[in-house]
């Protein structure tokens, strides 16, 4: 854990000698989303053994931007995920989100998100894809609806049969029904490491591709973060 933590602060220390720019087109991030999961409710089905219905969560997003010298996303939510059968989930969450991407920009809204999850897992690999639609109810500007689908690939990398970390590389690109665009593309790699059955982190970098005068281009790094309570 501590030589992965490591690794980000070398990153972030390294990125943060890039220099400001001035004309709001390009940016450089780091992102953090932690979710901590609480006990799933449950069922017993015919065959006498308990199966998942739902599993609550709360989770936390931080984001520092303007070339890692300022705050420029805090969000906060609750959600749960819903299985649906061994291949799908239904994931439907709420996001309060405060921003400021670039200077002198603030904007507020609360988020509605509905997205199902299809995964399917091999001996070498796994493939998901994650539709999402997110209601964005914007205190400055007026209401939108996006549509976000998230195709990612997952190698695990196994040293005696044993899986030490999983790489992935993702695509997800944004289409605004407001705008009637595809107004925002993000692709990122990185890898997941899983600490036991109650922790795990993913470290990733993104670069994201925007449409519009500002950010027009952003490169992330970041972790993101998961806990479950038993």
């Amino acid at each position: 854990m501590k030589k992965y933590i490591l690794l980000t602060l070398i990153v972030l220390a390294a990125a943060s000698a890039v220099p400001a720019q001035d004309d709001n087109e390009t940016d450089a991030q780091f992102w953090n989303e932690t979710k901590l999961y609480f006990p799933s409710f449950t069922k017993t089905g015919d065959d006498g053994k308990k199966k998942k219905v739902a599993t609550p969560f709360i989770m936390g997003t931080l984001r520092i931007g303007q070339n890692f010298r300022h705050f420029v996303s805090e969000r906060i939510g609750v959600g749960v995920d819903i299985p649906l059968n061994k291949y799908l989930k239904f994931t439907p969450s709420y996001y309060y989100i405060a921003e400021q991407p670039v200077r002198n920009a603030k904007s507020f809204e609360h988020r509605l998100r509905f997205e199902i999850t299809a995964e399917n897992k091999w001996k070498n690999f796994s493939l998901s894809n994650r539709s999402r639609v997110e209601y964005r109810i914007r205190h400055s500007r007026g209401d939108s609806v996006r549509y976000r689908n998230k195709v990612k690939l997952k190698v695990p990398i196994r040293s005696n049969d044993e899986e030490i970390f999983s790489v992935f590389a993702a695509t997800e690109p944004f289409y605004d029904f407001r705008a009637n665009e595809f107004s925002r593309n993000e692709l990122s790699g990185g890898i997941e490491k899983k600490f036991n059955k109650n922790a795990s982190a993913e470290f990733f970098y993104m670069l994201q591709n925007n449409t519009g005068p500002r950010l027009r281009s952003v490169n992330i790094v970041g972790v993101n973060l998961k806990f479950t309570i038993d």
